[in-house]
Parts: structure tokens; C-alpha cells; sequence
């Protein structure tokens, strides 16, 4: 079988006459998918070589620099990856990771020494759009056809026959703002969030928001795969959040992902299990150790369904007051995130049996990002980004979808039109309600 040494590392050597000569070195290996590395015993004289394997790697393992997340080791087979570390000093246990899939890793302490042959790549890793507009899909499980109007036309039509008034508006808001929240994936790096852009928690109390979720929501972020394994949406609280605890919980659910987080079921209870994703958001991070080493941005956006407003960690509120009737609430308590408050008021119509068959938005999106970049770029708040993202869907689906196009302008506009208005009769931004 071919083999190609890939990088060595001399760890001992000795002088001949005028020549330094290496007796122990590390060696990576290339052998087909695999790469060994190995600790070798050079005789001097003639050259022969006592090998010894320390590890066997996947042939696609890196040090990665990734724009949103750092720089972490990575392993991946046939471009999916199937193990990361923290960082640069976290090898060992991405030794671990690798020996815990079926990958040899023997015990000797000359493995440490290893890291440094490891190749370093620049390269995108975390979930959501690159910036060239590729949908990156390291568990290579979306969907990333692009379907046009389709799957926006099913979603309306379902949101038409299943909710009233002018909750079709409400719903088909959250709609856009996900694809809002996919489409901008980009622009969702620790700079652009601390420094320029003022980012919302779409916070949707609503009882019978269940249903748009389950229904539009999640399918249009992915299906049932999206779901399992990126947690696009989590229906009351993440099973493993009882084992892993509140703080790795919340770091399961950010790592490596930068696609919408809709929160749905959600109680007084539940919320407080999602402490550090709320904290967290627009940006900061979760610290996983005392010395601060092991950090994750949150650049995930959120929407989150709850059957009452709640004490949540966010900074400033923006209240959508579905109802009129509904009282005016407390401000709640301090932190990164501004509020937006949508309140469902009547119930929708009888589901059928079969849900729509609506296909995922993810092929569409990157369109969307490849053709209005320039102009998502400069828009400093989420509101105003959902707004441009829904004039640049109305541009693109008008031929295939005059109707929904339409009503998509509209229902935005109108919304973003009783945001500014909110925002100039308070200018303390503390408890904005939009009537």
C-alpha cells in the first residue's frame, strides 16, 4: 500500500563528524484513509528503523482555524466530522474522543509530542452558511437544495388554513425571521455581535405556537435530522440536559452552531434549565472551566415559544402585544439580548392528519446570502435585518409566488413599521409595547 510521510519531528539526535544525525523522532504517516503516528528508533550507522505505533487517526484530522469558533483540532471521515476538541491544549482528550469511536491510541507519553505534526488548515467547520455562501454541514445530514418559492408556499398555505386573523401574520413573522436567522449565518461572528450589531430574542407567548413549529418550523430548518442532531428545535428541555447539567447542556447546544435555536413547550420551569443559552446570547460566552480556557459563543438566534412571558436574562425588551387587552408587564432583569414579545390571542383551526410536506430552506437561503450580502451587511438590528432578508425573499419568489411574496412585504413592513414607532414614545428601550 502507498504511504507518504507527511512530517517528522526529531526528538534526540547525535553528531557524526560534521553531520547531526536524528536517532528518535515522531512520524505522521499517510496510509489510505488513515494516519499513523509513530515514534521511531533510527540506528545511526545504517540507517534502519525501529517503529513503533503511538496512534492511528483518520486521515482527516487538522488543527483548524474556523472564523466563528476559534481554533480546535478536528477529525472527520469522509468530510463528516466525527470529534473536535477545545483548543490546541485539550489534546488528549481529543485523543479520547478519537479512542472512544474505535480508533487505536496507545498510552505513551511521547503522544503529546504529537500534536504539533498535525496539519493546520483554515477552514469552516461550524453549522450554518460559509462566507462564499456554501451551506456548511459538518454532520452531512441537510438538506442543501435550493427549492425556491416551494417550500415557502407550503408554509403559507398551512399557516392560512391553520390560524386566524391576524395571527397568519405573527406566525408567518417567525417564518422569516428563521430564514432571517439562516440566511445571515455569515455575519454571526463575535465581532459583528459585540460591536455593531443589536440582536432580539423572538419570544413568541402563544399556546398554540406548538404547532407552527412542529409543523412549518422545524421542517423548514431540516426535518427530523436537523433536529436530532443540531438541535434546530428543542421541545421542552433537551433530554441529556439532566445528565450533562445546566452549563454543558447549554454548551451542546452551542458549539459548533450557528442555525436558528426555536425553544418550543416552554414553562417558567424549562426556561431557567436554558440559564446559559439565554445569558449567553449575542455572542458572549459560556466558560467551561475556572481558568476561562474552554469558551463557546452563543451565535445562535433565538425563538423561543413559552405559554407566559418570564423573568429571562435579557437586557431590554421589545413587547408585540398580540392582545390589546393584555396588561403591561414588568421589566425584566439584565442582560446582552433585546426582547421580542409576540402574543398569540386565538387559537388556530383543526390540524389534519398529514402534516404538509414542506422542504428545507437551507439552498434558498444561500442564494439569499449570495446575491444580498452587501446589503445585509449594513443592518445593525435584528428587526431591521428581518425587514431587507424578507424584501430580498419577495424579490426572489414573486415570479414562482406573487401571492406569498406579497404578503410577506406586507406583514414585515407593517411590524417593523410599529417597532420604530415603539421605539421613538420610549427611548429607554426598557418595556417597548407594540400594539
Amino acid at each position: 500500500m502507498n504511504w507518504e510521510v507527511l512530517k517528522e519531528r526529531c526528538l534526540a539526535s547525535i553528531r557524526q563528524g560534521r553531520q547531526e544525525r536524528c536517532v528518535k523522532l515522531i512520524r505522521l504517516r499517510a496510509v489510505g484513509m488513515t494516519l499513523f503516528v509513530e515514534l521511531v528508533k533510527r540506528d545511526p550507522d545504517n540507517g534502519e528503523e525501529d517503529v513503533k505505533d503511538l496512534a492511528h487517526l483518520p486521515r482527516e484530522t487538522y488543527y483548524v482555524s474556523e472564523p466563528y469558533f476559534g481554533e480546535f483540532f478536528a477529525a472527520f471521515e469522509s468530510g463528516k466530522l466525527i470529534a473536535t476538541s477545545w483548543g490546541w491544549g485539550d489534546w488528549n482528550n481529543f485523543l479520547r474522543r478519537l479512542k472512544a469511536r474505535g480508533y487505536y491510541v496507545g498510552r505513551d507519553t511521547y503522544l503529546s509530542a504529537s500534536k504539533i505534526l498535525i496539519p493546520h488548515v483554515k477552514k469552516t467547520v461550524s453549522a450554518g452558511l460559509s462566507d462564499d455562501g456554501e451551506v456548511v454541514d459538518p454532520l452531512k445530514i441537510l438538506d442543501k437544495t435550493d427549492y425556491g418559492a416551494e417550500p415557502l408556499r407550503a408554509a403559507y398555505e398551512w399557516i392560512k388554513s391553520a390560524y386566524t386573523g391576524r395571527n397568519v401574520e405573527y406566525a408567518w413573522y417567525n417564518v422569516i425571521t428563521a430564514i432571517t436567522h439562516v440566511a445571515t449565518s455569515p455575519l454571526r461572528d463575535q465581532w459583528y455581535l459585540k460591536s455593531r450589531f443589536i440582536d432580539y430574542v423572538v419570544y413568541n407567548v402563544a399556546p398554540y405556537g406548538y404547532n407552527v413549529v412542529t409543523y412549518v418550523l422545524e421542517k423548514l430548518l431540516g426535518g427530523f435530522h436537523a433536529f436530532n442532531e443540531y438541535h434546530t428545535v428543542v421541545y421542552d428541555v433537551l433530554p441529556k440536559a439532566y445528565i450533562l447539567g445546566r452549563r454543558r447542556m447549554a454548551a451542546a447546544l452551542l458549539d459548533l452552531n450557528r442555525l436558528p435555536l426555536v425553544l418550543a413547550n416552554q414553562t417558567k420551569k424549562t426556561l431557567k434549565i436554558y440559564k446559559y443559552v439565554l445569558e449567553t446570547a449575542g455572542g458572549d460566552f459560556i466558560v467551561l472551566d475556572k481558568q476561562g480556557k474552554k469558551r463557546i459563543p452563543n451565535l445562535r438566534g433565538l425563538i423561543i415559544f413559552a405559554d407566559d412571558l418570564y423573568k429571562i436574562p435579557t437586557q431590554r425588551r421589545l413587547v408585540l402585544r398580540w392582545d390589546p387587552q393584555a396588561p403591561r408587564l414588568d421589566t425584566l432583569s439584565m442582560c446582552l439580548r433585546q426582547l421580542l414579545r409576540i402574543s398569540a390571542s386565538t387559537a388556530p383551526a383543526p390540524l389534519g392528519e398529514t402534516p404538509p410536506p414542506i422542504k428545507p430552506i437551507y439552498g434558498f437561503a444561500a442564494r439569499l446570502w449570495r446575491k444580498y450580502r452587501n446589503r445585509f451587511s449594513t443592518i445593525n438590528m435584528l428587526p431591521h435585518l428581518v425587514e431587507v432578508v424578507a424584501t430580498a425573499v419577495a424579490q426572489e419568489i414573486h415570479d414562482e409566488a406573487e401571492e406569498v411574496a406579497t404578503f410577506t412585504e406586507r406583514t414585515v413592513d407593517s411590524l417593523t413599521d410599529a417597532f420604530i414607532r415603539a421605539v421613538r414614545q420610549d427611548t429607554k428601550l426598557d418595556d417597548v409595547v407594540l400594539s
